[in-house]
């Protein structure tokens, strides 16, 4: 029962506009505040940390201590309301108020501090701990965005598998730590060439997937040629022996699913693997590559 409440809450409201909430909340409050004239000087104290969680949780940190603040002035004005009036309000009373607030704003800033850590892991499970590109997982729900976008618009779309040649050599002739300033050195000069709307993501030990959003053939293989140039450039520089075989797909109609578009350009990869390697496949499918 407490997870389907949960559920349904954090559903709610994380696609709603954070005005919206902080207006869900002052109702709340308000509310809290009618309930407390009518019953006097009883606490309340576990009912105003909902207006003050959810502002915490779910628009930022400022807005839970707001109201925080807010629902002690509340308190106060529902006190000092003339229906109240028949009840004592001492000192302690007074401390009792000030203790309450002091712990809202403790389980706001919780709240807050909660939250963040949630984010931070989750962005930490989406990407790969070395080159802090993209992982596969989050690869795919990406792609899966931009090919429903593709699909809605007509717009084409590109995908680039890249692999390293000769890799293995780097780590068994110089160490793995130079494999991996070798892998971080790709990402450096792959991100230097991309627009902020690509796509990176390590698949694997020594290979990497772009996706190229509203990319048609010809522009996508002149990007990638260029992106291919500088790879062997970088490495050459660091005297690496280390080049890279790359395939590319460029779907004129979007493609049905993620593992389609993966299945191409792994594919024309392949194929430049068995042919030499160091080379730019690129293909063209159009509306029969569904068949």
């Amino acid at each position: 029962m407490f997870r389907l409440l949960h559920n349904n809450i954090v559903r709610n409201f994380s696609t709603r506009n954070p005005t919206i909430t902080l207006l869900y909340c002052s109702v709340f409050l308000l509310f809290l505040g009618w309930l407390d004239i009518i019953t006097g000087d009883y606490s309340l104290i576990v009912f105003y940390l909902i207006p003050v969680s959810l502002a915490a949780w779910f628009v930022s940190r400022q807005s839970g201590l707001l109201f925080c603040l807010l629902a002690v002035v509340v308190r106060f004005v529902a006190d000092e309301w003339p229906r109240s009036a028949i009840f004592s309000h001492s000192v302690q009373h007074y401390w009792n108020v000030l203790i309450e607030f002091l712990f809202l704003v403790i389980m706001s800033l919780l709240f807050s501090a909660l939250k963040k850590n949630l984010e931070n892991e989750k962005e930490l499970a989406r990407r790969d701990p070395l080159t802090n590109t993209l992982n596969r997982r989050s690869f795919f729900d990406l792609a899966e965005h931009e090919i429903n976008r593709s699909q809605r618009y007509d717009l084409p779309l590109t995908v680039a598998y890249i692999d390293l040649d000769n890799f293995k050599v780097v780590n068994d002739q110089l160490g793995h730590k130079t494999g991996d300033c070798l892998l971080m050195e790709v990402v450096a000069t792959i991100r230097s060439n991309i627009r902020s709307s690509d796509i990176l993501a390590r698949f694997g030990g020594d290979e990497f997937v772009i996706l190229l959003p509203n990319t048609p053939g010809e522009a996508a293989l002149a990007f990638l040629n260029k992106v291919h140039e500088s790879l062997n450039q970088s490495m050459e520089l660091k005297g690496w022996p280390v080049s890279f075989s790359i395939g590319a797909a460029t779907y004129v109609k979007s493609p049905l699913t993620v593992d389609e578009v993966i299945h191409h350009a792994d594919e024309l990869m392949y194929s430049v693997k068995h042919g030499g390697k160091n080379r730019l496949l690129h293909r063209e499918i159009g509306e029969d590559a569904h068949g």
